[in-house]
């Protein structure tokens, strides 16, 4: 939607939502989208392709993402179309590699929000710790990891059905960088 790789050109509009949400200049809107459209003429970006953008033009933990490309992947497609089009890739992945702590937090919580219904939950939760498992390669840390985990959970304020929003689970990474590097592919 708005955006294609395909189109021969970007519309104003794309432009200048791209310009705001990320604070490129028109030009450089106009570079990535000639780079991406010559990676994926089709207008489509695979999950492949993704990681292939984030390994060659960011500094990002490779091993991390692999192990969440599925739910990133997700994340970035904000339309549910089953693809992630030249807008979305762009938002997402600037938001990500260039964005502030917040922002990339913002999305690492979309990453866990499952359901996207503006709440972790407790089998969101079991998910987060096997991304959080498979992230560290099962190298022995394993009970770390859970106890970090439990420690995070417990700072996060659940409201009273047990639910971390948003705002806490923002609030909470951003005061324990251990926590945010465990958790976040992004930071």
């Amino acid at each position: 939607m708005g955006g294609s790789f395909s189109s021969a050109t970007l519309d104003d509009a794309t432009v200048a939502m791209i310009k705001h949400k990320t604070r490129m200049k028109s030009s450089e809107v106009t570079e990535w989208f000639n780079e991406l459209k010559s990676r994926c003429p089709n207008g489509k970006m695979t999950k492949k392709d993704m990681l292939k953008c984030y390994r060659d033009l960011s500094t990002c933990d490779m091993d991390k993402l692999e192990h969440v490309v599925n739910a990133i992947y997700k994340t970035f497609d904000t339309d549910n179309d089953g693809k992630v089009d030249f807008k979305e890739f762009v938002i997402g992945f600037l938001l990500t590699t260039k964005g502030t702590m917040e922002e990339k937090l913002d999305y690492t919580f979309q990453i866990y929000d499952i359901d996207k219904d503006g709440y972790i939950d407790q089998s969101e939760i079991d998910v987060m710790a096997k991304y959080v498992l498979r992230m560290l390669g099962g190298n022995g840390n394993e009970f770390e990891s859970i106890e970090l985990l439990k420690h995070f959970i417990s700072s996060c304020h659940c409201n009273e059905q047990g639910l971390i929003t948003k705002e806490n689970f923002i609030r909470a990474l951003s005061k324990n960088e251990l926590l945010s590097q465990l958790l976040s592919p992004f930071t």
